[in-house]
């Protein structure tokens, strides 16, 4: 009698717990469990840069904002992918010296829109607190400039003038409890600019140098908010001398982002 009542109460207990369950995403417990509980997520973000440009004695700043998709998986495995699009929302900057000066030119900005992939492999280092990512990224990045502007006779064309970017970085994440997980983000890429220029010019290609430190907060089952600053560095392979003098180009990039996400 006991044993048929323990069983009957078991099939009426089961069907009851997993529809109070059904909201929780499902992760199995892993060595990266903890970790996916802020790293499966989709989140729509804005940002705000704000940029030195520089060559010669010459100086400017801009200023853009932008919004960001990104979608991020960490794998019950280890591999950890990130896939970011942004897209620019707005921009100003002050006149280049390559061109007229009393015409505001607008370009010298290397993240008008694109797509970058980050591949790594996550390392815990403590299961409930740290985990550390190297990462291979690579991508394809629209190059609006002056620069290149002006080696194609003024005429742009945001098809054709763009990087394809290759690179390394590293991830740290700490978790804090449930609810708080901080990263710290390095990495090193190489950005081969793809537009035509004219055969007395050369190409935009840098190296960028990227730190991120950012914060996720769980606030509920399925919802995410996160926050990021960044900071970039550029150095340019060749000397971007014009006719008419020397270009601005993006010499360091300061900005902000702040996201709404869905974990999955």
């Amino acid at each position: 009698m006991y044993i048929k009542l323990l069983i009957t109460s078991g099939f009426l207990f089961c069907p009851l717990w997993a529809m109070g369950n059904e909201s929780a995403p499902l992760i199995s417990q892993t060595s990266y469990s903890q970790f996916q509980k802020f790293d499966r997520q989709l989140n729509l973000g804005m940002g705000v840069t704000s940029g030195n440009l520089t060559n010669g004695n010459s100086g400017a700043v801009n200023n853009s904002q932008f919004i960001n998709l990104e979608i991020e998986r960490l794998f019950d495995i280890g591999i950890w992918l990130d896939i970011n699009a942004s897209l620019m929302t707005y921009y100003s900057q002050g006149a280049d010296p390559a061109f007229n000066k009393s015409t505001t030119v607008s370009g010298s900005q290397p993240n008008f829109g694109g797509v970058n992939v980050k591949l790594g492999y996550a390392f815990p280092l403590n299961t409930n607190h740290l985990l550390l990512t190297p990462y291979a990224q690579f991508g394809r990045t629209t190059n609006l400039s002056s620069y290149t502007m002006y080696a194609n006779n003024q005429v742009t064309n945001l098809t054709q003038d763009y990087f394809l970017s290759s690179g390394v970085g590293t991830r740290l994440e700490y978790r804090i409890n449930q609810i708080i997980e901080l990263y710290f983000d390095q990495n090193a890429l190489y950005n081969a600019s793809q537009a035509p220029t004219n055969a007395t010019l050369a190409a935009n290609d840098n190296y960028s140098y990227t730190s991120l430190l950012g914060a996720k907060f769980n606030l509920w089952h399925h919802f995410q908010l996160g926050l990021q600053g960044f900071y970039s560095d550029f150095y340019y392979t060749n000397p971007l001398n014009t006719i008419n003098g020397i270009a601005l180009v993006p010499q360091s990039t300061v900005g902000g982002l702040v996201s709404i996400g869905f974990i999955y």
